[in-house]
């Protein structure tokens, strides 16, 4: 029977560790020694006795009992931990690999279970492992080492591992037959020395040899006895609820690390989304600039279009080709020749010599983000393996046609210019759309140059008419750049927009969640960070 006070604490215990269970579940931290030691409420007392091989903690379970029941030796004689529970006939059952239970008709067996471990030092490495998995489940730990190489280097690596797990500890120096009482006191006082560095407490240490208690001496064998009598009295209902809580703690803040390092790993991901939105931003900065550099090539020709006009005017309206002048049908042959010549197909290879370029530029962005995503691993690297944003990448890169892309940047050009004098370009093609202006140009053009009235008018009418005519040139000239820089600078931006588009596909989804998943982790923790608390609380309340 209990008291109503441990009744409440054993309530707050079980409620807490459910709740610690639950909370944990949304970690990526192993559970199972929580919900083991859940289990292990409603078990036994578990008294875990740990130590090097040939510290003599088999010897010391047999002076513990009374009876020569486990096997001793100078060489590892435990390859397997042994769970010792009471029994009317002495027999075994093996329960999992590296785990038997040894049934032993001992009265103390009714009230406690003893657990033999190998030795925890690497001479039976995997062994170890087995010792270091069954600590969580310890209710008390005795914790042998040897009065003749006392707190080893190993052995306090072992005690800060069962103080991380916040287990109750008992030192037990074993073999102190071996010293005279002067050397006793010595290395009694030294492991208690060691203890308080370590462990940052002292706790109990007891000096024994389990050789004399097996030999029929007292050995200090007793003084241990009672001492732990005395807990399984008084301590050990507490204790026992004490257990899971440190079970808790040690799991939490394992789940604290977890989530502090999902942070890190959030964080490095939301720093490559800015600087993927960056890269994007550079991207469309760069290609406004250089797109300019490219459809200047187009005003170039433009340009030379209206200096073999001014030149042609010159040669052609003046006085003693007045004759010509007469002729409208030979002086539009002789612009069409002189002055556009072959213009429209210049023109065309260099608006699609611009285009062109304008479908290279996204994959150069994509080629660049890949770069980027190698460098800095996307914030969801995995050992030597591509993530899988610079996989979506990669298939993007791989898959990108740029003639395709310039085909339909061609057919964007044609949309921008359709309400325009050049529509024409939609209907006839590039080429053959741009011949139909230039030539309409020309007939305009000579129109005004040409006809009686220069022969009428004579040569007072000839600088007027020059004049008109090239008017006529640089409005019509002027007209076609401004619709083409236009068109192109709407076909530049309705790329970039598109461009823009699949870009952040790639990315957009996984950084857009980014949000969520630090509201998600920051909850987390907090919650994480009251519930140690409590745990904490709860332990310093059972006297832990």
């Amino acid at each position: 029977m209990i008291d109503a006070e441990l009744q409440r604490l054993s309530h707050e215990v079980r409620s807490l560790t459910a709740e610690g269970l639950a909370l944990l579940a949304q970690t990526e931290v192993d559970t199972a020694p929580l919900r083991q030691a859940l289990l292990d409420l409603e078990g036994p007392f578990l008294l875990v006795v740990a130590g090097e091989f040939n510290s003599g903690k088999s010897s010391l379970l047999n002076a513990l009992l009374g009876q020569e029941l486990l096997r001793e030796g100078v060489t590892p004689t435990t390859d397997r931990i042994q769970l010792i529970a009471y029994g009317e006939e002495p027999r075994s059952k093996v329960l999992e690999p590296g785990l038997v239970a040894l049934y032993l008709p001992h009265p103390l067996l009714k009230d406690v279970h003893l657990v033999d471990t190998p030795g925890t030092n690497a001479v039976l490495e995997k062994h170890q492992v087995l010792t270091e998995r069954f600590l969580p489940r310890a209710d008390l730990i005795l914790f042998t080492t040897s009065a003749d190489r006392p707190f080893t280097a190993s052995e306090r690596d072992f005690l800060q591992l069962i103080q991380d797990w916040g287990k109750k500890l008992v030192l037990v120096v074993n073999k102190t037959d071996l010293l005279n009482e002067e050397e006793r006191r010595e290395v009694l006082a030294f492991v208690v020395e060691q203890a308080r560095r370590t462990l940052g407490l002292e706790p109990p240490v007891f000096g024994v040899s389990a050789r004399l208690a097996r030999d029929g001496g007292d050995g200090g064998v007793a003084a241990l006895e009672e001492y732990i009598e005395r807990v399984l009295r008084d301590e050990a209902a507490r204790i026992k609820l004490g257990s899971p809580l440190g079970v808790l703690l040690q799991v939490s803040q394992a789940a604290a690390r977890d989530l502090q390092k999902r942070k890190s790993s959030l964080a490095a991901d939301r720093d490559t989304c800015k600087r993927l939105d960056a890269l994007l931003a550079r991207h469309q900065r760069r290609v406004r600039e250089e797109f300019s550099g490219q459809t200047a090539q187009v005003a170039s020709v433009v340009a030379q279009i209206r200096r073999r006009a001014a030149s042609w005017l010159d040669e052609t309206l003046r006085l003693g080709r007045i004759f010509d002048l007469l002729n409208a049908s030979k002086i539009q042959k002789s612009f069409e020749a002189e002055v556009i010549g072959e213009a429209h197909r210049e023109l065309e290879r260099q608006i699609q010599a611009s285009l062109s370029w304008l479908a290279r530029s996204e994959r150069d962005l994509l080629a660049s983000a890949l770069d980027l995503l190698k460098t800095t691993g996307g914030g969801q690297t995995t050992s030597g393996e591509e993530t899988a944003l610079s996989q979506e990448v990669f298939s993007a890169l791989e898959n990108y046609d740029p003639e395709a892309e310039a085909r339909d940047l061609q057919g964007m050009l044609t949309s921008a210019l359709q309400h325009t004098a050049l529509a024409e370009l939609g209907a006839l093609g590039l080429g053959a759309g741009l011949a139909v202006v230039l030539h309409g140009l020309a007939a305009d053009v000579t129109g005004v140059a040409a006809g009686l009235m220069a022969a009428v008018l004579g040569l007072s009418i000839l600088p007027r008419r020059k004049r008109a005519a090239m008017r006529r040139i640089d409005e019509g000239l002027d007209k076609l750049q401004e619709e083409l820089q236009a068109g192109l600078e709407s076909t530049l931006e309705a790329e970039l927009s598109a461009t823009a588009g699949r870009f952040r596909g790639l990315y957009g989804e996984h950084c857009a969640s980014l949000a969520e998943e630090e509201k998600l982790l920051q909850d987390l923790s907090q919650r994480l960070q009251e519930l140690t608390s409590r745990a904490a609380a709860l332990r310093e309340e059972l006297d832990f």
